[in-house]
């Protein structure tokens, strides 16, 4: 998903921002008008710095330029980029505001941190009603179109899904799924008896628990 695609409501185009140029008193004056901590620095249109309150106090009171501030350089991210590649910088920024800009590099806003956590989120379906379904695999047998098939087959519909090492020494995987699926119990129960390793499934509902006990009970009646 490019980030132009997801933002559009998110990404705040008025938020204030200054030029190399503009005097620390002026640039202080303005930030503390509209009670804002940190705001980004442009050179020739293009984010330089992010600019801070704390950076501003200790020149207040002289005719100093932004640019005669020693700041640390700041990027930004742009809007023909994908969400997930930008995911991997964001500790890269240190504010909760990240600058963004055009392909070329030309500014346009500024956006919060949570709302890029907000969209990922959207994306792999973590606020809707789903189960969460962990699985250990080990690596060299993995065949995810198989794995997939057989949730399939048990009437689970995958919405999202995931991969990482199960330890550090790469020895096997974890396999992650966001599912809807009617019978969870049923799922969950079939899948161990074709031998997957259940690493972790979300609780079972009241429906589950009570199809479960009636699966105890017809097991109980076999074996009489």
């Amino acid at each position: 998903m490019l980030l132009n695609k997801c933002i559009e409501d998110s990404l705040d185009t008025s938020f204030p921002f200054f030029s190399d140029n503009d005097l620390v008193a002026d640039a202080l004056s303005l930030m503390l008008e509209k009670g804002v901590e940190c705001a980004p620095l442009l050179h020739e249109g293009k984010v330089s710095a992010m600019v801070t309150i704390l950076d501003l106090l200790p020149a207040k009171q002289s005719r100093k330029q932004l640019m005669d501030l020693k700041l640390e350089q700041a990027y930004s991210i742009g809007l023909h980029e994908h969400l997930f590649d930008i995911v991997v910088r964001i500790d890269s920024f240190p504010y909760q505001l990240i600058p963004v800009s055009r392909e070329g590099g030309d500014y346009v806003g500024v956006l919060q941190k949570a709302a890029l956590f907000e969209h990922i989120a959207t994306v792999f379906r973590l606020h809707e009603e789903c189960k969460t379904l962990e699985l250990d695999v080990p690596s060299y047998d993995l065949k995810l179109s198989e794995i997939i098939a057989t949730l399939e087959k048990n009437d689970a519909t995958v919405l999202s899904s995931g991969i990482y090492p199960a330890a550090p020494d790469g020895e096997g995987l974890v396999l992650t799924f966001r599912l809807q699926v009617h019978d969870f119990y049923r799922l969950v129960s079939n899948l161990k008896k074709y031998g997957y390793m259940i690493r972790y499934s979300s609780p079972f509902s009241e429906k589950d628990d009570e199809m479960r006990e009636k699966a105890l009970e017809f097991i109980r009646f076999m074996d009489m």
